[in-house]
């Protein structure tokens, strides 16, 4: 599916509030937005900006709360059982009305046009920071903190990948991973992510990728082969509650 390189600037989950937007509140209304743009192709788009009051975008535009709303991004795709193309953005925004009421806008967006997908330290420390101008002839002498100053002192630290936790692989015994959008591999091979004590298992032989923002199975080549729901698969588009047979052990996969 080839992503247009044109934002659409369609808005949605609009609606009246009465006191502050709570983290929460976000969350449910990106969730609602993933639903409503689903097409009959079961994509969804991969870029959401969301536009809030001045007071409540300082307050929310926290490192923690963007992590938290690209996590659930990510799971309801899964969950609704759809797919998107290119690099996922979450970003909170300034209204340029005064308006009491959170609008999300959600469009098609190139890769080239996105951002890297890490946690910046500046808008981390800032968006937690109060920095105004004072007025001279004002008696009480408050210090004021320079931006500029304080924002070429950060410039040092590297920004970090942000890792997100999407999904869990269990046994409901004695092994359970939670992971995101790395690669990772099950197997008796004790350096695998996932490792399975079982003898009827190949050393590696399986590993789960992450494709257009879905966790897709495949079997390495093992000598029993890799089943879901009882059925052999070679490739399989993991769904939330699946049941995947290596050897005599059975995993479930559920979303966060």
């Amino acid at each position: 599916m080839k992503l247009a390189s044109v934002i659409s600037g369609q808005l949605a989950n609009f609606f009246q509030r009465r006191g502050e937007v709570k983290p929460n509140e976000l969350i449910k209304a990106l969730e609602r937005e993933v639903s409503k743009q689903k097409t009959k192709e079961n994509f969804v788009p991969n870029s959401y900006v969301i536009y809030l009051c001045e007071e409540d975008c300082h307050r929310l535009s926290a490192a923690r709360l963007i992590k938290s709303l690209h996590e659930a991004v990510e799971r309801k795709v899964i969950r609704e059982n759809c797919f998107m193309e290119g690099v996922l953005s979450v970003k909170i925004k300034k209204m340029t009305a005064d308006e009491n009421a959170i609008v999300i806008v959600s469009s098609y967006v190139d890769e080239s046009d996105q951002e890297e997908d890490t946690i910046n330290l500046e808008n981390e420390v800032l968006s937690q920071t109060l920095i105004e101008s004072t007025d001279a002839s004002n008696d009480d002498k408050t210090i004021i903190a320079d931006k500029t100053t304080i924002v070429a002192t950060m410039r040092t630290a590297t920004p970090r990948k942000v890792e997100y936790n999407l999904a869990i692989l269990t046994d409901y015994k004695t092994s359970e991973l939670v992971f995101g959008e790395r690669q990772i591999y099950l197997g008796r091979k004790t350096t695998n992510d996932f490792v399975i004590d079982d003898e009827s298992a190949s050393r590696i032989h399986a590993y789960v990728a992450y494709e257009r923002h879905r966790h897709v199975l495949y079997d390495a080549g093992s000598l029993n082969g890799t089943f879901v729901n009882k059925k052999p698969i070679s490739r399989h588009e993991l769904k939330d509650g699946d049941k995947i047979l290596i050897g005599r052990t059975t995993l479930t996969y559920k979303v966060l």
